[in-house]
C-alpha cells in the first residue's frame, strides 16, 4: 500500500512538471509536427509502388543488447521487450516492418499504419501535452520509442520511472536507417533492421536509375510548401529536402539553414519554381486543378513557371511527411512529378 501510494505522488509530481513544460514541447519541430498530422494541403499523382512486405522470420538474438540513441545514451535492455509503446507513427511503421508489431501494446491516434495499428492502445494524441505518463504506465511497457527532441522531456520523466525508453531523430536517409537498425537491435530483428536497410537503400537506386535517362543539367526547381499560414518550407536539412535532391530536382530554397524555415511570398515569387509541391490531407483536396485554381488567386503565384504550366502535385501526407519505411514512396512520387516521362506506365 505504501508503495502504491509512493508511485502516485510521484506520477502526480511528473504531470505537473510535464504540464509546465507543455509550452515548450509544442514549440518542436515542424518535422514532428508533420508527422503528428498537422492538417495542411495535398496532390494525384500516379500511384507509387506499395511497400513489399518484410521477410520476417523468428529471429534468436541475445539479451542483454545496449543500444546508443539519438540523444546520445546507451540504453540497455536486459531482455526481449514484449510491451512496446511507440510514440511517432514512423517508429510504428517501422516496428511492424521489422515484425515486431506483435510485441507492441500502444500508439498514438495517428498511428494509422499499418492495419493492425487499430488493434493497439492509443495514449496520445497530437502532441507530447496530450500523452499521459499514467496511461504510459498502465500498459506497463518495457520499452517507449520516442521522437528526439519533440520528447525530450517526456523521455526524461520515464528514466525517472525506470521505463527504457529509446529517442530516436529521423532528419534525413541516413537517420532513417539508423533508427530501424536502432528499433531492430533492440527489439531483438537486427537482422530484419539490416534486410530493411539494405531493401531501402535497393529502391532508392531504382528510382535514380529510371529517372536518369530523363535527367538534364538544369534540374527542375522544386518549391515544397510545408505549410502555408505562415508559409514554410522544407530547407536542404530536412528529409524532405534531401527526397528533392535524390528524386533529381533543386530546392528554390536550397540556402536556408533550418530544417523547415519560414518564407516570404516574395522571395517565393522571385525564385520562380518550376514544380511546387504540397502534402495532401486525407480530409484536404484530393483534386490538383483545384489547388491550382486557388494558387492562381494569389497576388504573384499566377507569374510563377510552376502555376502557369499546372505543375503543382499533391502528395499523399502519410508517404512523404513520415521518415520510415514508407519514405520511398514519397521518393517515387516526387520523381513522378520532376519527370512524368520516366514513368509512362503508372
Amino acid at each position: 500500500m505504501k508503495h502504491q501510494f509512493e508511485l502516485k505522488l510521484i506520477l502526480l509530481l511528473l504531470m505537473l512538471a510535464w504540464l509546465v513544460g507543455c509550452g515548450t514541447q509544442e514549440a518542436g519541430s515542424v518535422a514532428s509536427q508533420t508527422e503528428q498530422g498537422v492538417p495542411a494541403p495535398a496532390s494525384e499523382l500516379p500511384a507509387a509502388s506499395e511497400e513489399a512486405a518484410v521477410d520476417v522470420v523468428a529471429e534468436t538474438q541475445s539479451f542483454p543488447v545496449t543500444v546508443k540513441d539519438y540523444q546520445g545514451r546507451d540504453v540497455t535492455l536486459a531482455k526481449q521487450p514484449r510491451r512496446i509503446i511507440s510514440l511517432l507513427p514512423s517508429h510504428t511503421e517501422t516496428l511492424f516492418a521489422l515484425g515486431a508489431g506483435e510485441q507492441m501494446v500502444g500508439c498514438t491516434s495517428l498511428c494509422n499504419y499499418p492495419q493492425e495499428t487499430e488493434e493497439l492502445k492509443q495514449i496520445a494524441l497530437a502532441n507530447p501535452g496530450s500523452i499521459s505518463l499514467e496511461a504510459l504506465v498502465e500498459l506497463q511497457p518495457d520499452l517507449i520509442v520516442t521522437g528526439g527532441d519533440y520528447h525530450r522531456q517526456l523521455a526524461a520523466q520515464l528514466e525517472t520511472l525506470k521505463i527504457p525508453v529509446l529517442a530516436l531523430e529521423s532528419q534525413s536517409v541516413a537517420d532513417i536507417e539508423k533508427a530501424m537498425l536502432g528499433i531492430g537491435q533492440a527489439t531483438g530483428h537486427s537482422r530484419q533492421g539490416q534486410k530493411l536497410i539494405a531493401r531501402l537503400k535497393d529502391e532508392i537506386a531504382g528510382v535514380q536509375k529510371q529517372i536518369k535517362p530523363f535527367q538534364k543539367e538544369e534540374r527542375p526547381q522544386v518549391f515544397y510548401r510545408v505549410w502555408d499560414q505562415p508559409l514554410m518550407t522544407a530547407g536542404p536539412h530536412s528529409f524532405i529536402g534531401e527526397l528533392i535532391t535524390l528524386a533529381g530536382g533543386e530546392n528554390v530554397f536550397a540556402d536556408v539553414e533550418p530544417a523547415y524555415p519560414q518564407v516570404s511570398e516574395e522571395t517565393l515569387i522571385l525564385r520562380n519554381p518550376d514544380v511546387i509541391v504540397l502534402p495532401r490531407m486525407k480530409a484536404g483536396p484530393s483534386d490538383a486543378r483545384e489547388v491550382v485554381e486557388k494558387l492562381r488567386q494569389r497576388p504573384g503565384w499566377s507569374d510563377m513557371a510552376a502555376v502557369k504550366e499546372g505543375r503543382v502535385y499533391l502528395i499523399e501526407d502519410d508517404v512523404i511527411s513520415r521518415p520510415g519505411p514508407r519514405v520511398v514512396q514519397g521518393l517515387q512520387k516526387l520523381a513522378q512529378a520532376l519527370y512524368p516521362e520516366a514513368f509512362p506506365h503508372p
